[in-house]
């Protein structure tokens, strides 16, 4: 009898100290998998932190992407005005304003159907970040057509054309306050205006890329 009771003391002694044993590993374990979630949220926040300044960096610093983004969608759209949505964010009120009244030009709205499918290839990019101005050599690809009742008749040519872009900071972001835009080649128009009389200025202290 007596050995029955110890039986049952030492089973229900040993059952209390497995039960325990098996809390305490749920609880490290649960610890565990609480420290993991915990180490990802605080990793997954510094990462948005990082992020998020950089973008707010690259937003106040003029640099050749974005630059090159603008371009993009100035030179890329099915005719002119399509883009003006696309193009409107980076623009101030005033230069988009210009830009507007440009392309309401008689001369620009007669040629209008006849020029459709721009799309952009490339750009050479020269920056000044101390006076957040830029020049660009622009290659881009436009469709022309020759009459406007027989649409087959299409030609597709690549355009080069030399933009300056003045910037203004607003709100902490830097917009495209001025627009110029010449014809032709960044060089060929220096050495035909012999450089001292052109009207394109000479950028110093750039950085310059090819962008495609």
């Amino acid at each position: 009898m007596l050995n029955k009771v110890k039986a049952r003391f030492l089973i229900g002694v040993g059952g209390l100290i497995a039960v325990s044993f098996m809390v305490m590993i749920g609880y490290t374990i649960g610890s565990q998998s609480v420290s993991k979630q915990t180490e990802h949220q605080i990793r997954a926040e510094a990462n948005k932190l990082v992020t998020k300044e950089k973008q707010e960096e690259r937003a106040t610093v003029l640099s050749d992407e974005l630059v090159k983004e603008f371009l993009t969608q100035y030179f890329t759209k099915v005719q002119l005005g399509e883009n003006n949505t696309r193009i409107k964010p980076y623009m101030t009120d005033s230069a988009f304003s210009e830009e507007e009244t440009n392309q309401n030009k008689a001369i620009n709205q007669v040629y209008k159907d006849y020029m459709l499918d721009y799309r952009f290839e490339s750009a050479s990019i020269f920056v000044n970040t101390e006076s957040n101005v830029a020049l660009a050599e622009v290659s881009y690809q436009v469709t022309y057509v020759s009459d406007l009742s027989e649409q087959q008749q299409r030609t597709t040519q690549t355009e080069t054309k030399t933009v300056m872009l003045s910037y203004s900071k607003v709100s902490d972001k830097l917009l495209v306050n001025q627009l110029t835009i010449w014809n032709g080649k960044l060089e060929d128009m220096k050495e035909a205006t012999n450089g001292a009389n052109s009207s394109i200025p000479t950028i110093q202290g750039t950085t310059t890329s090819e962008n495609n």
